[in-house]
Formats: C-alpha cells, sequence, structure tokens
C-alpha cells in the first residue's frame, strides 16, 4: 500500500520551549494559501491546540489525524479559508469591493471567506447575502472586524 507524501510545510514543534509553541504554530498556519496543508509535529496529543483552532477559526482548517503517540503526535491542518484584508486597500484610498467578489467567487462550498476590515461591511454582507453565504461578524479588537462567509 502507497502512503500518500508529506506536505511540503512541516512544523515540528518539538525541540521548541512550550511557551513558542502555539504561536510558532498559528504563524505558519496563517500563511497558508486554501488549499495547503501544514503538518503539525509534536511530543503530546495537541488537544488545547485543536480546542484553541477550533474556537478562534471555526471551520477554516481541516484537522486530520496522522499519527497519535505515544511519543510522537502528527497532525495535518488543511487551509479552508480564503482571506481578504480590506484595511490596507481602503487605507491607501482604495476599494476592496472587486478584490472581495473574486475572492468569493472562487470560494467553495467546503471552503470559508474571512474579510478583515476596520469597520463592519453591512454593504457586503447584503450583497454576498443574495449570492448564497450566510456570515458571522466580530470586532476582534478597535479597528478591526473579521466576518466570516460561509455558503448555505
Amino acid at each position: 500500500m502507497s502512503q500518500t507524501a508529506p506536505p511540503a510545510i512541516i512544523v515540528d514543534v518539538r525541540p521548541l520551549i512550550p511557551r513558542d509553541r502555539h504561536k510558532t504554530f498559528f504563524d505558519r498556519l496563517a500563511a497558508l494559501a486554501t488549499g495547503e496543508t501544514l503538518r503539525l509535529i509534536n511530543d503530546h496529543d495537541p488537544v488545547p491546540l485543536r480546542y484553541q483552532l477550533d474556537a478562534e477559526f471555526p471551520s477554516q482548517y481541516l484537522w486530520t489525524v496522522v499519527e497519535s503517540g505515544p511519543d510522537r503526535w502528527v497532525a495535518d491542518l488543511t487551509s479552508r479559508v480564503r482571506t481578504i484584508d480590506a484595511r490596507p486597500i481602503l487605507a491607501a484610498g482604495g476599494e476592496p469591493f472587486d478584490a472581495i467578489s473574486a475572492a468569493a467567487a472562487e470560494t467553495a462550498d467546503n471552503e470559508v471567506l474571512v474579510v478583515l476590515a476596520p469597520f463592519e461591511p453591512v454593504r457586503l454582507v447584503g450583497v454576498l447575502g443574495e449570492q448564497g453565504f450566510t456570515h458571522v461578524a466580530e470586532q476582534i479588537d478597535p479597528g478591526t472586524w473579521r466576518i466570516r462567509f460561509s455558503r448555505r
């Protein structure tokens, strides 16, 4: 039986000091393109990390257990998210609507479109709602809203 090759992006957190593990993992995860897979290698079952991932980024990553202990745990995380950061576009005086519309058109049924904006984009919510998207909007800090769109 043939095994598939591991993903090109491998994050082995075992040699890192514990306080750096989550940050390293989340930094690398955030850099994934839609459809890319990161392989996490850990020295214990990463249950708290998975809870954090599910709480902060629901439905954005597919978690597949590859190996489960006792000395080594391996999981593949595949990105199902397309992210458009509208803040720098708006700050430069541009209009992010075309970029968001293009990303929405490319978003598959099992993917999530995330828009980061300096305000809650009510008009965008209405337009994408007409295209079959549901949304969850949250203000994550005073200058940033995160809106997650997924197809109904």
